[in-house]
C-alpha cells in the first residue's frame, strides 16, 4: 500500500492554506470573511479538488474544505468551516458523507488504505454573537451537532470534533504542537 505522501504529490496543484479554505463568500452581497487567518500550515483544497473532478456544478457531490495531514501521528483531518450562527444540519451531514465517499474514492484510487490513518472530521464554526447570546453555545452545540455521533459510532470516521474557531486553534496546537492563527 501506498501512503498519504502519494496523495499530497498527486494533488499538491490543490495546496492551500487555511485561510484560503476558510473563506466564507457564498453571500455575494457581504464582504468576504475568513474564520482563520494562518497562512504558515499548508492544506489540501478538497472542495478544489471535487470542483476539478465534478465541472458541472449539478453533478457535483458536497464536499468538506480542507484535508490536512498530521504525519507524526498518522492522523488525517477533514475540515469543515462554517461561518454560520447555525450551520445547516443537512449540509453539513452532505459535506462530511459525500465528502468522504469522495476522499475515499481517492485513496482507493492511488492504492493508500484509509485503515492505515486514523481519520478525525472537524466542523470549526464562528462563535455565537453578540454577547448576549452566547450563553447558548452549550445548549447549542448538544442539541445541532449530536447527529454527527452516528458516524463516529459507524466508523465511517475515527472521530468527530464539533467546535469554535477558538478552540479548534488551541486543540490544533496542543494536537499538533504547531501554531496556528485564526
Amino acid at each position: 500500500m501506498a501512503d498519504f505522501n502519494l496523495f499530497y504529490k498527486k494533488y499538491n496543484s490543490f495546496l492551500s492554506t487555511f485561510k484560503a479554505t476558510s473563506l466564507d463568500n457564498y453571500d455575494k452581497s457581504k464582504p468576504n470573511k475568513y474564520l482563520c487567518f494562518d497562512t504558515s500550515q499548508q492544506v489540501i483544497n478538497f472542495d478544489k479538488i471535487v470542483e476539478d473532478k465534478y465541472p458541472d456544478s449539478s453533478m457535483r457531490p458536497k464536499a468538506f474544505d480542507a484535508i490536512f495531514f498530521d504525519e507524526k501521528e498518522n492522523i488525517i483531518y477533514l475540515i469543515e468551516f462554517k461561518n454560520q450562527k447555525k450551520p445547516d444540519k443537512e449540509e453539513v451531514e452532505g459535506k462530511l458523507l459525500d465528502g468522504k465517499k469522495e476522499f475515499d474514492l481517492l485513496l482507493s484510487g492511488l492504492n493508500i488504505s484509509k485503515d492505515d490513518y486514523k481519520i478525525i472530521f472537524c466542523l470549526v464554526y464562528d462563535k455565537y454573537h453578540p454577547k448576549h447570546e452566547r450563553h447558548k453555545r452549550g445548549l447549542f452545540k448538544s442539541l445541532t451537532f449530536e447527529f454527527l455521533e452516528q458516524y463516529k459510532k459507524s466508523y465511517l470516521v475515527n472521530d468527530i470534533y464539533t467546535e469554535d474557531v477558538t478552540f479548534f486553534t488551541k486543540q490544533f496546537k496542543k494536537k499538533t504542537l504547531k501554531e496556528l492563527a485564526c
